[in-house]
């Protein structure tokens, strides 16, 4: 009866706790995408105002009143229409105020039956109102006003639409926005946040049941034995601290890495280079000391912690990536210093997570600004990230992806020399060249290592398409 009654107590703990931190998180980040998506939208719409605004001022500048379609007025308006970009897939577009019907578009040169369509009359929503787009405009210009906004339906798709009327025109100029495009800008700020609150719910309610069992454990401790149990449990306890730190840093960096599949041995590499480079420099350097290379070889392995926040649908991509996915892409230096940034706060000051912290945010900053996130330049950048930088952009050149093969050791050589000054550190570049031989024996034996491993799993092998370094780079930069 005891027993069942402390794990009734103990399930209990882990439902009703589980429960309420998962109900705040649900309904804390549907409200966060909620209020980013009206935010959004709400500056979209200024931002469309703007635009249109500015056309007006065009068309005035360029003194047509017509825009009857064949007129001087409708190819300048026309023109305008295909140079006029908005974000969130922004378009112009322009109707005729009596009919509603369109007379301008961006693809109107590709697909001339675009003008057999009504956008005009379109039911748009703004507030709790829902009527045409005409009528708004109607009741718009009876109130005083000459720009009208909300959401309507084209195509299946919800848009922010915002409505100039030129009066003396006929024409009423529409600057329209995809409402998908400012719901997922909303979303890809809070997806991130919401998962770093599972992980961070399944800590607490993980660490509290542990805590209620050690608690309750020492609650039916004898009195006669709780001194000899509690001298026992600090030395554990100790111990168990060390191997935790030590286990947590290894499942951080190999729960990054198991998200690709194609690193391989990734992060023994990169704790090879990272040595061989720091005990280059040490020559120079009085801060690299022998406490300095252990944890530099260690903290290495979280460069790319943050990878564990970033989407499959971009991470496990065989193909070139689009510039959205490469700014996503970026995020996980962000992500990975925020994650030990938030283990430093719990923990309190420590070297260590400082240093992995600094490797894990800079590591794709460039020597001359021109790297990410902070576009740090020069000394500015952490030594611990400068070293990591060469070591982690040195494997991507001569390891194997889906996307392309490996780079020989004398083009890796020669590729991040010509980078001298520019996206490294000089003095890590010399360090490298001071003992490339040694990266070249630790490529091949990662080379030979694999070669076998392929031979042994599959005979036939599809040849993967050659690529040059100028790709190879551009990919090992992300």
């Amino acid at each position: 009866m005891r027993i069942k009654r402390r794990e009734f107590l103990l399930i209990l703990l882990v439902l009703s706790q589980f429960g309420c931190i998962a109900l705040g998180l649900v309904w804390g980040a549907s409200w966060l995408h909620t209020w980013l998506t009206r935010s959004f939208e709400q500056r979209a719409q200024a931002e469309s105002r703007a635009v249109a605004q500015q056309t007006v001022v065009q068309l005035t500048r360029a003194r047509v009143s017509s825009f009857e379609p064949g007129t001087r007025g409708w190819e300048v308006l026309q023109e305008l229409a295909t140079r006029t970009t908005a974000t969130y897939d922004g378009q112009l577009w322009a109707i005729r105020r009596d009919t509603g019907a369109l007379i301008v578009h961006p693809g109107l040169r590709h697909d001339p039956s675009l003008l057999r369509r009504l956008p005009g009359l379109v039911t748009m929503v703004s507030g709790s109102k829902a009527e045409t787009l005409l009528q708004a405009i109607e009741d718009a210009e009876f109130e005083g006003r000459h720009t009208v906004a909300g959401n309507i339906y084209l195509d299946g798709k919800l848009k922010v639409v915002t409505a100039i009327d030129l009066p003396e025109s006929n024409v009423v100029l529409l600057v329209l926005q995809d409402y998908d495009r400012i719901s997922q800008a909303a979303a890809e700020l809070v997806d991130p946040a919401q998962r770093i609150g599972w992980i961070f719910t399944f800590a607490v309610v993980g660490g509290s049941s542990l805590l209620t069992v050690v608690l309750i454990n020492r609650y039916e401790d004898t009195l006669a034995q709780s001194n000899v149990e509690l001298e026992s449990q600090v030395e554990s306890r100790t111990k168990s601290l060390l191997r935790t730190r030590n286990a947590v840093i290894f499942a951080l960096a190999k729960l990054a890495e198991s998200r690709d599949k194609d690193t391989g041995d990734h992060l023994e590499r990169i704790r090879a280079y990272v040595t061989i480079l720091a005990n280059e420099m040490a020559r120079s350097h009085k801060e690299i000391n022998h406490k300095f290379v252990a944890d530099l070889a260690v903290a290495s392995s979280l460069h790319d912690v943050g990878k564990v926040g970033i989407p499959d649908s971009v991470l496990l991509k065989p193909e070139r990536l689009t510039a959205a996915e490469h700014r996503a892409m970026q995020l996980h230096t962000l992500l990975g210093a925020e994650c030990l940034a938030s283990i430093q706060k719990q923990l309190g000051d420590d070297d260590f997570l400082e240093l992995a912290r600094q490797i894990a945010l800079s590591h794709h900053e460039h020597w001359d600004g021109a790297g990410y996130p902070n576009n740090l330049q020069g000394q500015q950048i952490p030594l611990p990230a400068r070293i990591v930088a060469l070591a982690d952009v040195y494997d991507a050149l001569t390891s194997t992806r889906p996307y392309k093969r490996p780079c020989s050791h004398a083009e890796a050589r020669e590729w991040i020399a010509t980078r001298y000054g520019s996206q490294f550190d000089p003095e890590v570049v010399e360090a490298f060249m001071a003992r490339d031989k040694e990266f070249a024996a630790i490529s091949q034996r990662h080379a030979r290592t694999l070669d076998e491993t392929t031979d042994a799993a599959e005979p036939q092998v599809q040849a993967l398409p050659a690529t040059d370094p100028a790709e190879t780079a551009a990919t090992s930069q992300t």
